[in-house]
């Protein structure tokens, strides 16, 4: 299982910095999904979410097991307000891995988006239960890198 490296803000003027080395590593071995979801997360941060999507979605079709590539692509998924299809990235990202608090707390916020607040706030119960902290870890509602 991958561990997660929580994403520092980066200085102004790093993005495209790191959209390039993401690149560098994706030419070397253009099936490895932690260099497609890093790179997804790098394109993410520059506001380019279809992109982000399509690397995200890669990652996925090299690995389809892959719980953080499955949860940072239904975080890409509502914020291009496709709710729907971010529910059934969360429930895949659920399938994988019950004890991902990052797709429980994703999948909360998901609901919630969709007005589905009851069930919303059962889906976050899950995650404190897991975390009591889990909500405060994911603010913003943000994707993730891998290391």
């Amino acid at each position: 299982m991958p561990r997660l490296v929580t994403p520092e803000m980066p200085r102004k003027g790093d993005d495209r910095d790191a959209s390039r080395a993401y690149s560098d590593i994706i030419v070397e071995d253009p099936h490895d999904p932690a260099a497609l979801n890093n790179m997804g997360v790098a394109l993410e941060r520059q506001g380019r979410y279809e992109e982000a999507l399509a690397a995200f979605s890669a990652a996925i079709l090299s690995d389809n097991d892959d719980v953080y590539a499955w949860n940072n692509r239904a975080v890409i998924l509502t914020r291009l307000d496709r709710h729907q299809e971010a529910v059934l990235a969360c429930r895949q990202a659920l399938a994988i891995d019950r004890s991902c608090i990052f797709a429980w707390v994703t999948y909360g916020m998901v609901l919630g988006r969709l007005g589905n607040y009851q069930e919303a706030e059962q889906v976050l119960a899950v995650a404190e239960d897991l975390d009591p902290q889990a909500r405060s870890l994911y603010p913003g509602n943000s994707t993730m890198t891998r290391a």
